[in-house]
């Protein structure tokens, strides 16, 4: 052989040198037991190597708006049967569902709730104490006897699965499908740069003309950040517009306006604009810091307000309501991008039982554990921090109702395969226990969801109902967890109007409950890394009145 031919057969000779050893490489993890966790492949996992490079990368996380749609494919037969086997009947039941609306009732009739009504759900609301929904209940009778300007408000809280305003979006529609459309409620002023997007609402500002300081992000050294936790500060120049819906069977009418503000010594002025009036100066100096609510009647129909920073000091908002005058329900979606439940301790004792006074809520509803979900802590850490959110957040107020909602389930792919993370168990037993001992109720989404692996199965869905990053629902998703707990709600309050004891599921006889674990020292806000969280990475944005005045 030449000296050529050998040279040419160098490189050769390397490769094939190298490939060899990385095949005696694989083949010793298997032979010694010490190094079997860097096996390139099991015989269980559900991809081979090399082909699992070729799949699709999985979808953007939808939160805070972002998500396309999707074809709804159930009730259209073989779609139907599909999506069932996949996901289980009652998971399916609940795509492309509409409540069903019931006819007007005469005065005299009692109010009722049929069977039907919440029929294709397999978890239902847990209130062993009674006290968790009661005052929400009653609020909803008025509303659904007629009473004159009954209005029933929630609260929903929550993570970047609230945020997206679809779970929230699809419980709003329904609700006020069924018992009346109060307008579509509370959003923020502003939102900056922050993802932040509510449906069947027009919204639109200039972000970089506003700052924002946020709960999650302990921003404000006085904890006043307002009933949606975020406290949008105008500077010159800024402004927002915020109106009705255009489209959509609710929220395309409006008969009021509220502007929450915050009134401090320096306070500068703003100015409102109703559609095309006059604008309207409004002042937010005040001899003691506070919270502040200004009103605008309007006739009841398609409006929109535009509020514009004007001179003097700062000028501080929480956020502006659009309601009509009932009566009818109104449900806030209140979603906060990477929160853990225990962020809301960084509101103002004082303040946030204003702000929640103000806002005349009937029932908060507070749904964290998916940031949680990446955290090493036990069940009892995990209880401890919802009780004292529990305490912050309702202070005892039996007018006040409280409902404690599970996570989705979090899921992780290892070797191949998309698993649960362990900590998603202990964090819906803790948030169940925290839930009875607080007085409030208790919704396990992750049971609604299928428990154990749920995401796993709702990823490989037709329609799809879980992102790739196995952390998130796709608008499909989102729609049939909104569709269940709306069912939930209902079967609730027929079980209130019958006087009927409230169901209860033990923690002891649920199988997906674990026991609980040794308590932990370490409660620390800023103890955990959201490094791992599903929101985390997603950038930040750089009341003392009892009067609300007229226009």
């Amino acid at each position: 052989m030449t000296q050529a031919n050998q040279e040419r057969l160098t490189p050769l000779r390397h490769l094939v040198t190298v490939v060899v050893f990385m095949l005696a490489a694989c083949m010793l993890t298997y032979l010694i037991p010490p190094i079997q966790s860097l096996r390139p492949w099991i015989p269980s996992e559900e991809d081979v190597p090399i082909v699992r490079l070729f799949k699709r990368w999985g979808e953007i996380p939808a939160f805070a708006g972002h998500g396309g749609s999707y074809r709804a494919t159930a009730g259209e037969g073989s779609g139907t049967k599909r999506l069932a086997e996949a996901v289980g009947e009652t998971v399916a039941a609940n795509l492309g569902t509409k409540p069903i609306i019931a006819p007007p009732r005469a005065a005299e009739e009692e109010i009722a709730i049929e069977p039907a009504e919440y029929s294709g759900i397999s978890v239902q609301i847990e209130d062993p104490t009674g006290r968790g929904m009661r005052a929400f209940y009653e609020a909803l009778e008025r509303t659904a006897r007629g009473d004159e300007g009954a209005i029933t408000r929630v609260g929903h809280y929550g993570d970047s699965s609230i945020a997206t305003d679809l779970i929230t979006s699809t419980v709003r529609q329904n609700l006020q499908a069924r018992f009346g459309d109060a307008g579509h409620g509370f959003v923020l002023a502003a939102k900056g740069f922050i993802p932040y997007k509510h449906r069947g609402v027009v919204q639109s500002s200039n972000p970089e003309a506003w700052e924002l300081r946020e709960v999650v992000r302990r921003q404000d050294r006085h904890g006043r950040y307002g009933y949606g936790g975020v406290q949008s500060t105008a500077m010159r120049g800024s402004w927002a517009r915020i109106g009705t819906a255009r489209r959509g069977a609710v929220g395309k009418k409006a008969s009021r306006f509220d502007i929450f503000f915050e009134q401090q010594p320096r306070g500068g002025k703003f100015s409102v604009r109703v559609d095309r009036e006059d604008r309207e100066i409004v002042s937010t100096k005040a001899d003691l810091p506070g919270d502040g609510v200004f009103s605008i009647e309007v006739p009841d129909g398609p409006h929109s307000i535009e509020l514009r920073y004007q001179r003097g000091g700062p000028v501080s908002f929480y956020g502006v309501v659009m309601e009509r005058d009932g009566p009818g329900v109104v449900y806030d979606s209140l979603g906060l991008v990477g929160a853990r439940a225990n962020r809301l301790l960084n509101f103002d004792e004082t303040h946030i039982r204003r702000q929640l006074e103000q806002r005349g809520t009937n029932l908060i509803v507070l749904g964290f554990g998916g940031n949680e979900a990446s955290d090493d802590r036990t069940e009892q850490m995990f209880y401890e921090d919802y009780m004292k959110v529990l305490r912050r957040m309702r202070q005892g107020r039996e007018d006040l109702a409280c409902l404690v909602f599970a996570p989705l389930d979090q899921a992780r792919r290892t070797r191949g395969r998309i698993r649960t993370l362990p900590t998603i168990p202990l964090i819906v037993a803790a948030q169940r226990r925290a839930a009875t001992d607080s007085g409030c109720a208790f919704y396990d989404t992750w049971r609604a969801m299928g428990g154990e692996d749920a995401m796993r199965r709702w990823y490989k869905a037709r329609p799809r109902l879980a992102m790739g990053d196995f952390r998130h629902a796709t608008p499909a998703g989102y729609e049939i967890i909104g569709n269940m707990f709306y069912k939930a709600i209902l079967a609730g309050f027929a079980r209130y109007l019958s006087k009927a004891p409230s169901t209860t599921v033990p923690a002891s006889t649920d199988p997906s409950t674990p026991s609980a674990e040794p308590a932990d020292a370490s409660d620390s806000l800023d103890s955990v890394d959201s490094t791992d969280s599903p929101d985390g990475g997603i950038p930040s944005s750089s009341a003392e009145s009892n009067t609300s005045p007229k226009r």
